[in-house]
């Protein structure tokens, strides 16, 4: 009798055990999210190794607090949380965390996987992109957290681009311990979408949520117009340059002169967060050699992303000639955008105003005849100076117009004489007065007078174009022989 007491005890103690023994702690497998729309997770786990699970509790993090979102009959062994049952979900706009718990028949139920020293939780994976720049290159940065709590680690992740909504494609990979890549090689107007993938070191993966960028970039200087390089009066080279002011990266310049088109540039100005529509800067240099010069706009790394057409002086040679004429030869102008419409010759005379004498397209040299009559004249002292300026078509791909002086050369003309042997004032306007021709004479170096023949002086005069009419004090002197002096 108390041998059958003590079996049936030990039956008793035996249940009793086994219908409050708590199942073992499930592991998850992982989490991904499902629907890059509604930010849906799909959460798989592993079997869990007690023989009398019943169901699994799903358990999200909310407010900082494990909520039991849902529970799963088994022996499923996933779960897609779509936030029916419990606060909206949003794998697509941050992280999501999850664990689970076993409940067997008897309704013993497991510790949440917070309490396993391996698989403590897993979350969801959640990838953004920024528009950035490596090495001064416009590129996508894409930033994500870590898939963490795989026992085996992550090995890698794999990033997907689909370009403007074709097809998804393998873009890169980055070993496990890297969150961040650079999409390099971007293109403007264009719509970038990405997602992520971890793989761990046994093959198990995870999915992120999908983010896409349209990349309206910064824009760069898309040109910059060499308007001139022009000789001022003053003799200096004044240069002048028009910007693209809709551009917001580039505020940067550098102005380079060289002595020849393939030659070194040297460095000569530069200019910070520069915002003006023009440019312009004097050079002093010499004015009768050629000089070559170009604007590039600098990025923040110092490279150059955009020079200028090059803007060359016009340098003009003058050579007189015995027969009163000068040959003017001149460079082109190099190198407008829209070409050179008209080059204009322009002549000084004695430094009055200057005066257009002729104008050419093709040619580059120019003979002035001096004989004419509107130069080789009396009280004109013999100074010629000439320079060009040449015009920009109105091809010019910016609407710009340029102008362009050449430094100014000057000559002087010896003086001619041409002196009567005699004259006749006898009242009938013919020969009747005694005037010295002369050319290239100015009137402040001019003296005529009139000697009788005992050395008195009857006449003076230091106007090159009055003559001496044969009186002196109103009365008629007598015929003979008279001394000049010129």
């Amino acid at each position: 009798m108390i041998k059958c007491f003590y079996i049936l005890f030990l039956l008793v103690v035996l249940l009793n055990k086994a219908y409050t023994q708590e199942p073992d702690i499930p592991l998850l497998d992982s989490v991904s999210v499902a629907d890059p729309l509604t930010g849906s997770v799909y959460i798989s786990w592993f079997p869990c190794d007690s023989p009398d699970v019943a169901k699994y509790i799903i358990f999200r993090e909310i407010n900082m607090n494990w909520e039991a979102i849902d529970t799963v009959l088994a022996p499923s062994t996933f779960y897609i949380d779509n936030g029916g049952n419990y606060p909206p979900i949003a794998a697509n706009y941050h992280p999501e965390l999850y664990r689970i718990s076993a409940i067997d028949s008897a309704g013993n139920s497991s510790p949440m996987t917070l309490t396993s020293p391996i698989d403590m939780h897993h979350n969801t994976m959640y990838v953004f992109p920024y528009l950035d720049s490596v090495n001064c290159k416009m590129a996508i940065k894409l930033k994500w957290n870590k898939y963490i709590y795989w026992s085996e680690n992550v090995n890698h992740y794999t990033i997907y681009v689909n370009i403007n909504s074709t097809t998804w494609d393998s873009l890169s990979s980055v070993d496990g311990n890297i969150s961040e890549f650079y999409h390099q090689s971007i293109t403007d107007n264009t719509y970038y979408c990405y997602f992520i993938r971890a793989v761990s070191n046994s093959g198990r993966t995870s999915t992120s949520n999908q983010t896409c960028f349209y990349t309206n970039l910064p824009d760069f200087p898309s040109f910059i117009n060499a308007d001139y390089a022009s000789v001022t009066t003053a003799q200096r080279i004044e240069i002048s340059f028009t910007l693209d002011t809709s551009a917001i990266v580039i505020k940067n310049y550098i102005l380079y002169r060289s002595d020849s088109e393939f030659g070194s540039y040297l460095q000569i100005a530069s200019y910070n967060n520069y915002t003006a529509l023009n440019l312009i800067y004097t050079d002093n240099v010499d004015v009768t050699k050629n000089w070559y010069y170009k604007l590039a706009a600098i990025d923040q790394c110092g490279n150059s992303v955009i020079e200028s057409n090059l803007a060359r002086n016009i340098s003009v040679n003058v050579t007189s000639n015995d027969d009163l004429t000068e040959f003017i030869k001149w460079d082109t102008y190099f190198n407008w955008l829209g070409g050179v419409e008209i080059y204009n010759i322009y002549r000084i005379v004695d430094d009055s105003s200057p005066m257009l004498i002729s104008s050419t397209v093709i040619d580059t040299f120019f003979t002035d005849a001096l004989s004419d009559s509107a130069v080789n004249r009396t009280g004109v002292s013999g100074k010629f100076c000439y320079y060009i300026e040449a015009i920009e078509t109105d091809s010019n791909p910016y609407g710009i117009k340029g102008k362009s002086n050449s430094n100014v050369v000057c000559l002087t003309q010896p003086p001619i004489v041409y002196i009567p042997n005699s004259f006749t004032p006898n009242g009938d306007a013919i020969n009747s007065e005694f005037l010295p021709i002369v050319s290239f004479v100015s009137s402040e170096k001019y003296q005529f007078k009139i000697f009788d023949r005992w050395g008195f002086k009857i006449f003076e005069t230091n106007n090159p174009l009055k003559g001496w009419d044969g009186k002196i004090n109103g009365r008629k002197v007598p015929a003979g022989t008279y001394v000049y002096k010129l």
